[in-house]
């Protein structure tokens, strides 16, 4: 009789025990979990407007059909020489002006559906850098009176982008850090340590001029004509998040 009694008892007590157990496991995970650490986040806007220091436009020659291949270049040689001329002229140096593209091919025409060959032609530009923009509409004038047919893709830029762009992350850290600042403030409390940061930039407007190109039989069509330079422009925004204490 007492040994099924010890039996009763221990089969009662064995799961009240476990789950007792469970229940001090429990709380001991609970009690050993993380809880997340209250955070603040704050953003900073910088828009920067800054007149461009630098232009660049590519000039070229195509001389149209010649006989030969060697008559082709030597005209190309020729008109490209005069067109550099013009441009040195204007005191762009020559560390300024760089060849962006070459071409010699042959010409054809085309007779009772087959292709016979009519001599070559060749091609060459030229992209110059002019670092006083407001000479840009003079460079174009010029080469374009020395024999350049073919001018495209005129840009205003700026020479030195990245002190910009470091002047404003910095005005934007500065933003965001008092906004984060300022909100901890409202709810009684300071800033921790940061825990991320985030950047981003505005696309750069478009500042090419001209980019379809102009002339295509030389003369001077450029030569009066004023080229706006306008402003070049772009927003920094940066993203901190900080711990709160």
């Amino acid at each position: 009789m007492e040994s099924s009694a010890k039996s009763i008892f221990l089969r009662l007590a064995l799961p009240t025990t476990v789950v007792w157990g469970l229940f001090f496991l429990a709380g001991n995970y609970i009690e050993s979990t993380p809880r997340p650490q209250a955070a603040i986040s704050g953003i900073g806007e910088t828009k920067v407007a800054e007149k461009p220091d630098i232009a660049s436009v590519t000039l070229g020659v195509q001389t149209g059909r010649q006989e030969s291949s060697q008559e082709a270049i030597e005209t190309l040689e020729e008109q490209m020489n005069a067109v550099l001329g013009a441009v040195k002229a204007l005191e762009i140096p020559e560390g300024d002006i760089q060849t962006s593209g070459f071409s010699l091919y042959p010409a054809y025409d085309w007779i009772e559906g087959e292709q016979v060959p009519r001599g070559y032609e060749a091609s060459q530009n030229v992209t110059i850098k002019v670092r006083n923009p407001g000479k840009v509409g003079d460079v174009i004038g010029a080469a374009t009176k020395a024999g350049a047919n073919n001018v495209s893709g005129i840009q205003f830029l700026m020479d030195d982008m990245a002190t910009l762009r470091d002047r404003a992350r910095s005005e934007s850290i500065a933003k965001a850090k008092k906004q984060a600042e300022d909100l901890a403030e409202e709810l009684g409390m300071s800033l921790g340590k940061l825990t991320s940061y985030g950047e981003d930039i505005s696309s750069f407007p478009d500042t090419g001029y001209g980019k379809g190109g102009y002339g295509g039989g030389g003369g001077t069509v450029m030569a009066e004509s004023p080229v706006p330079i306008g402003e070049q422009e772009f927003t920094l925004r940066v993203y901190l998040t900080y711990e709160l204490r």
